[in-house]
């Protein structure tokens, strides 16, 4: 692995535990006290994105060998959010088969509770996370372990720290979800593809879940989607 690699893993470690600071450090005294959270981790995780692209600039330039074409990717892209929830929906119903229970994500209410408090978190949720997920896990944990593995233990590997990664009960749907993301991935050849299907779904949840009226079908229903590109 390049040794840029293990420090945009570092970077990326260094972001979610850096939530910490706020109530260590009075940085934020001048920010109203509802709000501070949701300024630091814009700030911490647009910091962070800088930080990893800047690291990853020996790689924009790059040829393109091997890789899908720009109208073939948009396509995939495309076919990318589709993919992901199907593959959601049929872990849900694998889990409620198994387990019986609800599958509403803890991560994900979480996570529309701040958008709440501080809506500017939708820019992290919708595109920064994503942005940043895609690198680490795909491109940078599957992508080495593709190089010595198969597909499958690849995809594993890095589904199962994705699925960690968001601390929720729910691995198998996270795991479903980050085998659909690595697959893309392997297929175009290009990371962009599964940061557009990631974003947009990610997009799409938060808006269908912050409409009052899609809201109150989801809390009767007791399910809902789920986010990836934000935890803590």
């Amino acid at each position: 692995m390049p040794k840029r690699y293990w420090w945009i893993l570092i970077t990326y470690v260094l972001c979610q535990l850096s939530g910490i600071i706020p109530a260590l450090i009075p940085i934020l005294d001048s920010v109203p006290r509802n709000q501070r959270m949701g300024v630091w981790i814009i700030s911490s995780f647009a910091v962070t994105l800088i930080i990893v692209l800047l690291l990853l600039k020996p790689e924009w330039k790059m040829q393109t060998r091997g890789k899908t074409t720009i109208p073939a990717s948009v396509l995939w892209a495309f076919l990318g959010i589709i993919m992901l929830f199907v593959v959601q929906s049929i872990a849900g119903a694998i889990e409620q088969g198994l387990f019986g229970e609800p599958t509403k994500s803890e991560n994900t209410t979480q996570i529309m509770n701040l958008t709440k408090v501080s809506p500017y978190i939708i820019l992290v949720v919708g595109i920064i996370g994503p942005i940043l997920e895609e690198v680490v896990f795909r491109k940078v944990i599957f992508g080495s372990l593709y190089r010595k593995l198969n597909f499958f233990i690849a995809g594993l590997i890095s589904s199962l720290l994705f699925a960690a990664a968001h601390m929720d009960k729910h691995i198998l749907i996270y795991t479903f979800v980050g085998f659909t993301l690595a697959y893309l991935y392997k297929h175009t050849g290009r990371i962009i593809v599964p940061i557009a299907a990631h974003a947009s779904m990610n997009t799409i949840v938060v808006l269908l879940t912050l409409s009052p009226a899609i809201q109150k079908i989801i809390e009767e229903q007791q399910t809902a989607q789920f986010i990836g590109g934000l935890f803590s």
